[in-house]
């Protein structure tokens, strides 16, 4: 029997309090594996231009750069994320925050 949550971002990544930070984390090998699971990577294989991840761990690093990129208004990806997850704890009413009378 094979271990379908192997490789899968969804059930081997996780965000946890380590101390005093926040620590997002995820295997080399599943990113990988996310990626050639994409959509791009799917949609440039559809057109013919098939894409292929040469090394993983210089891939990480590529997605690294890619998530520290600062736009022209000075945010990230990994700020854009946050904002999506700030306004998802408000929307959801989450604890930590008081919502005024």
């Amino acid at each position: 029997m094979t271990d379908n949550k192997q490789g899968c971002a969804r059930l081997e990544s996780e965000a946890r309090i380590d101390g005093d930070r926040i620590v997002i984390s995820l295997a080399i090998s599943t990113l990988a594996h996310a990626a050639r699971d994409s959509d791009y990577f799917w949609r440039a294989k559809e057109d013919g231009e098939p894409l292929t991840i040469s090394d993983e761990r210089v891939f990480a690093q590529s997605v690294c750069g890619a998530l520290n990129r600062e736009a022209e208004d000075g945010g990230t990806p990994i700020t854009r994320l946050l904002d999506a997850a700030f306004e998802d704890v408000c929307e959801q009413g989450e604890d930590g925050i008081d919502y005024g009378d």
